[in-house]
C-alpha cells in the first residue's frame, strides 16, 4: 500500500529581474517624468520568463517505507516538502495521501503527519516542557504528559526538560523538534535535512533514534538530507533530484551497483620496479603515494579475482590490500556533475 503517490508535481515561478533592468527602468522614468504607476507596472507586472523549481516529478511512498529525497542545494527537495505538506501550492500536479486526494481532505490528511525541521525554530524563551506542552494542546494528544515524557526519554532530554531552547545546543534543539513532530504519533514523517549542523557524533546519536522509533512504530518517512552516509543507511530507496526533476529513484544499493568502479589502494614495499612493469603491461593507469599503488577497476568479481591471481603468479607480494568500494556520495556528486 502507498502511503504517497505524487504524480507530475510542478511549481512554477517568475524569473526575478536584472539588476541592470530595475536600474534602467529608473533611469527611463526619472527622464521622462512618467506616471509613477507605469514604473510600478514595469517593475512588477510583466514577466519576464519563468523557472520550474518543481518539474514534473512522479513518485510513490510505501507504508513503513524511509524515503529519500537526495539532491544539492537548489534541486527542489525542499520546495517539495513545502508542498506535500499545505505550505504552497503547486502549480499543477496532484498528491494522494493515505488514499485521499490532498487538497481536498488538506486538514483530515494533516492529522495524520507531521514534520520535522532544522529550519523552524520552537519558540526560544519557553523550556522544553512547556513548548511539547502547548504542541501537545494544538494536536490533542490525549494523555499528552506521558507522551512528552516518553519521547523526551526516548530522545535522552528528561535532564533537560526545564530548561529554555536559547540555552540548548543545536543537537538538543534538533531532538526537540524531532520529539514535537512525534506527539502527534503521526502514520507520515517528514524530516527535512533534520541533521544539519550538528557535530559527527549528535548526528550519529539522532540518527540512531530515529532509526530506533522506526523500527518501534513502522513509521512512514520522508528524509532529505546533504549527508550521504545517513541516506544510505537510513532509507529504503531513495530519489535523486536535480533542476526540479527526479532523475533515478532506487535503492541505495542499486543506485551504487551503477557505479562500474571501485578504486584499488595496493602496499608493496618490495619489487616495485616490477608492480610498476605489470601494471603497465596490464594498461592499468595508476599513482604512486607512499609504497602504494592507486587504481581504478571495473566493480566485478571477474575482473578482481585474476587481477590478483596474476599478481601472485608474478611474486608480487604485497603488503597491503584496500579496495575503496563506491558510496552514495560517488554516485551524487557523479549525477550533480553531469
Amino acid at each position: 500500500m502507498n502511503v504517497l503517490e505524487v504524480k507530475n508535481l510542478v511549481k512554477e515561478y517568475s524569473q526575478p529581474r536584472k539588476k541592470t533592468e530595475w536600474f534602467r527602468h529608473l533611469f527611463d522614468y526619472h527622464e521622462s517624468k512618467q506616471n509613477p504607476k507605469d514604473l510600478v507596472g514595469r517593475l512588477y507586472k510583466t514577466k519576464t520568463g519563468v523557472f520550474n523549481a518543481v518539474d514534473d516529478i512522479s513518485f510513490q511512498v510505501k507504508k513503513g517505507e524511509i524515503f529519500g529525497l537526495l539532491g544539492v542545494n537548489g534541486a527542489g527537495k525542499s520546495t517539495t516538502i513545502n508542498i506535500l505538506t499545505g505550505l504552497l501550492r503547486p502549480t499543477s500536479g496532484t498528491i494522494t495521501m493515505f488514499g485521499k486526494d490532498f487538497f481536498k481532505h488538506e486538514e483530515e490528511c494533516k492529522q495524520r503527519f507531521n514534520v520535522a525541521t532544522a529550519y523552524y525554530n520552537l519558540s526560544q524563551n519557553l523550556t522544553i516542557s512547556q513548548n511539547l506542552k502547548v504542541y501537545a494542546l494544538l494536536y490533542n494528544v490525549q494523555d499528552s504528559q506521558k507522551k512528552i515524557d516518553q519521547l523526551c526519554s526516548h530522545f535522552s532530554l528528561t535532564n533537560l526538560y526545564n530548561t529554555k531552547l536559547l540555552l540548548l545546543s543545536s543537537g538538543e534543539r534538533t531532538r526537540v523538534a524531532i520529539v514535537k513532530a512525534l506527539l502527534s504519533d503521526p502514520e507520515l514523517l517528514f524530516l527535512d535535512e533534520c541533521t544539519v549542523g550538528l557535530d559527527p557524533d549528535m548526528a550519529e546519536i539522532t540518527r540512531t533514534m530515529i532509526e530506533n522509533y522506526h523500527k518501534k512504530t513502522n513509521c512512514t518517512i520522508i528524509f532529505t538530507s546533504h549527508y550521504m552516509q545517513e541516506v544510505e543507511k537510513l532509507c529504503d530507496r531513495v530519489a535523486f533530484v536535480d533542476k526540479g526533476k527526479i532523475v533515478k529513484v532506487g535503492k541505495p544499493k542499486d543506485l551504487i551497483a551503477e557505479l562500474k568502479v571501485q578504486r584499488v589502494h595496493l602496499t608493496i614495499s618490495k619489487n616495485q620496479t616490477a608492480a610498476r612493469n605489470f601494471l603497465k603491461k596490464e594498461k592499468i593507469i595508476f599513482e604512486e603515494k607512499n609504497n602504494q599503488f592507486i587504481f581504478s577497476i571495473e566493480n566485478r568479481a571477474n575482473v578482481m579475482y585474476p587481477l590478483f591471481q596474476k599478481l601472485i603468479q608474478h611474486n608480487l607480494v604485497f603488503d597491503d590490500l584496500i579496495l575503496e568500494k563506491p558510496t552514495l556520495e560517488e554516485y551524487f556528486l557523479t549525477r550533480s556533475r553531469t
